[in-house]
């Protein structure tokens, strides 16, 4: 079964107040509707609720409970431009996410894309909210198997939570009280009458009395608290150019459509430069026969109106796909933006090296294999040297800079190979040294030990490295695993 995860910063507007007036932290803050006493209260932290200050009055009420009481407005064009960073954001640990609509700072991310970059769906978790952390925001992720509960379980519980199976994630989210839920005073009051405490009791009531009994709002949780399954979509695009190409019958030659695509994209483009634009994004809308339309989305390595490179990306992109039925339509849309950056991406091309031309070669991998086939090598801290190396997607390639200055006095550095995984030796003899390595020769001389221990958070480790230097010239980097008691070859000094 298929995975969905949520990622959600809660009260998003409380968080941005609190960043702008970092002195609100330690006392009760709220934010407000408007300024004004009969202002309502829209969100509150958590020294103002212990003060028994809760969204929903107002501000004149609330002042009354606490007389330190801190408030501010937050502009929704404030909260909606950071919705929209976050968005940008979380794009770079997903090929699709689906910001939740009416709730700004939630979305719905799937997980597959990139997890092995991270080696399992916990790591992968705990990076997005690492990211999340270092811009400043407190963030939850639950990575399950339904939209709405992973949702309900990410807005009641802090930090990342992995549920194994559906059966789990279904229990933690009937035992979610009605009170933790987003609906409205009433609807909980009228069932809180009725004895229905949480999500689970009011699933077990029949779905078609719901709407009769409780309106639209009940009905409405009932359904998206359902078994259904449904895909992410991603955003929408913005203020797109949209057209169609009109297909004589079905038809499943590529190459046909992408020629009846070209004189559609150069009027396309044209809409786009009369606007002073260039396209950042592309979306197909395939029409199958009598089949679930397939949609197909693609953005070039940065704003561009080169329909040369536009329908090779799409060529790649189709290439790659194992459509069910032909094609009987295609809608398409094109988002633009300035052309500021493409200006800026041509200053670069100036230079020795042509990024620009990496930029467009990058963006056909990524076409034609997904977005996580490029990527680029990173330094991480961590405790054992296997895990300080990593590798993270990359969508814009930069120039090179220097890490730090060289003394041209000092021997130059040495390069490490690490593997992968430690190659395990044979014991050490005490007689026939030239045995031990086998074809690599006889150790003549070692450095060490460096030891390394800790890791009982996951198992215990203590290792003894060396450096060895074998008859034929080679450097060898080797431990002893003393719990083991077992000798590894970890790398090779170049």
């Amino acid at each position: 079964m298929e995975r969905i995860a949520s990622v959600v910063v809660p009260a998003l507007p409380l968080q941005l107040l609190l960043r702008e007036q970092p002195s609100f932290r330690d006392a009760p803050a709220v934010v407000v509707q408007d300024d004004r006493p009969q202002g309502k209260v829209l969100f509150a932290n958590a020294h103002a609720r212990r003060a028994r200050v809760l969204p929903g009055m107002s501000y004149a009420a609330a002042r009354n409970l606490a007389t330190d009481l801190r408030a501010g407005t937050v502009a929704t064009d404030a909260i909606e431009d950071m919705a929209g960073q976050l968005f940008v954001a979380l794009c770079g640990y997903s090929p699709r996410v689906e910001p939740v609509r009416g709730d700004a700072g939630s979305y719905w991310l799937d997980p597959s894309g990139l997890v092995p970059l991270y080696g399992t769906l916990l790591s992968w978790g705990q990076a997005v909210l690492d990211d999340l952390r270092a811009r400043g925001f407190t963030a939850t992720c639950v990575i399950g198997f339904h939209r709405f509960r992973t949702l309900t379980l990410a807005r009641t519980r802090p930090g990342v939570l992995l549920l194994p199976e559906p059966r789990q994630e279904r229990r933690a989210a009937d035992a979610v009280g009605l009170q933790q839920l987003a609906i409205s005073p009433t609807l909980r009051d009228e069932l809180w009458v009725l004895g229905i405490r949480t999500l689970g009791q009011l699933l077990q009531l029949p779905a078609a009395e719901l709407k009769v009994r409780f309106g639209p709002e009940a009905a409405a949780l009932h359904e998206a608290a359902s078994d259904g399954w449904v895909a992410i979509d991603a955003r929408p695009l913005v203020d797109p150019v949209i057209d169609a190409l009109e297909l004589d019958g079905p038809d499943d030659n590529h190459t046909r459509i992408l020629f009846g695509l070209r004189g559609l994209l150069h009027r396309m483009l044209a809409k786009l430069v009369l606007r002073g634009q260039a396209m950042s994004a592309l979306r197909l809308q395939l029409q199958l026969d009598h089949q679930p339309p397939c949609s197909i989305h693609v953005a070039p390595a940065s704003p561009s109106l080169d329909q040369a490179l536009i329908i090779e990306l799409v060529r790649l992109r189709l290439e790659s796909l194992q459509l069910p039925a032909a094609i009987v339509g295609v809608q398409v849309e094109l988002e633009g933006v300035r052309t500021t950056a493409a200006q800026l991406a041509l200053f670069q091309a100036q230079r020795r090296r042509d990024l620009e031309a990496g930029n467009r070669a990058l963006a056909r991998l990524r076409a034609a294999f997904g977005d996580a086939a490029v990527t680029r090598p990173v330094v991480r801290a961590a405790h054992l040297p296997e895990a300080r190396a990593a590798f993270e997607p990359i969508t814009q390639l930069r120039l090179p800079t220097a890490v730090g200055e060289v003394d041209a006095s000092e021997p130059p550095p040495l390069c490490r190979r690490v593997f992968a995984k430690p190659i395990a030796l044979p014991p050490r003899p005490r007689h026939e040294p030239e045995a031990w390595l086998g074809r690599r020769g006889a150790v003549v001389k070692m450095w060490g030990p460096y030891r390394i221990s800790g890791g009982w958070w996951v198992r215990t480790v203590e290792r003894d490295y060396y450096y060895a230097e074998t008859q034929h010239g080679e450097l060898l980097w080797i431990y002893y695993d003393r719990p083991r008691a077992r000798w590894y070859l970890h790398g090779i000094v170049d």
